[in-house]
C-alpha cells in the first residue's frame, strides 16, 4: 500500500495514499473554515451578500441566466473558440460595488471556475485592469446575445 506524509504543514506523520490528513489534523480544515465563516458573517455587508447568494431570488435568476446563456462559458468561447460549461455566474460589476445590479441580466455572465478565478485575479491587479476586463465581459455578453439570440431573461 502506498503511503505519504500528512498534508498539514509541519506534520511528519505517515498516512495512506489518498488520505489527506492524519487523525490529529483531519478536522483542522473544517474547523478553520467554520471559524472563517463565523467571523465573516459578523460583517453586516458580507452577511447580507451571503444571504442573497443563498436566496430563492438568486437561484431562480441564476437558472434563467444559465438557460439564456446556454450554460456556456462565454469568456472561454470568445477567447479560444472552445465551448465549455459555465459553472459560475459572475457579477461583472460586483455585488459589493453595485448592489442594485445583483439581479440585472446585463451584469451576469457564465464562466468556468478557472476563468472565474482568472477574472478575479485581473480585477485584483488594479482599477484600470478591472475596468478593462469589465468592458471586455460586457462586450462578450452583448455579442453572445446578438449571435445566439436574446431570450430577454426567459
Amino acid at each position: 500500500m502506498l503511503k505519504k506524509l500528512c498534508s498539514y504543514p509541519g506534520c511528519h506523520k505517515v498516512v495512506e495514499a489518498g488520505v489527506k490528513y492524519c487523525d490529529r489534523h483531519k478536522n483542522t480544515d473544517r474547523e478553520k473554515y467554520r471559524e472563517y465563516k463565523r467571523k465573516r458573517m459578523e460583517n453586516e455587508e458580507e452577511a447580507r451578500r451571503q444571504q442573497f447568494y443563498n436566496s430563492k431570488a438568486w437561484e431562480g435568476f441564476r437558472a434563467n441566466q444559465e438557460a439564456a446563456q446556454l450554460g456556456v462559458d462565454i469568456f472561454e468561447y470568445y477567447t479560444t473558440g472552445i465551448v465549455i460549461t459555465a459553472e459560475q455566474y459572475h457579477h461583472i460589476e460586483e455585488v459589493t460595488e453595485a448592489w442594485h445590479r445583483r439581479l440585472d441580466r446585463d451584469n451576469v455572465i457564465g464562466l468556468s471556475e478557472a476563468n472565474h478565478r482568472r477574472i478575479h485575479k485581473e480585477y485584483d491587479r488594479g482599477y484600470m485592469a478591472k475596468k478593462k476586463m469589465q468592458r471586455t465581459l460586457y462586450d462578450m455578453l452583448q455579442r453572445f446575445r446578438r449571435e445566439f439570440g436574446d431570450s430577454g431573461g426567459i
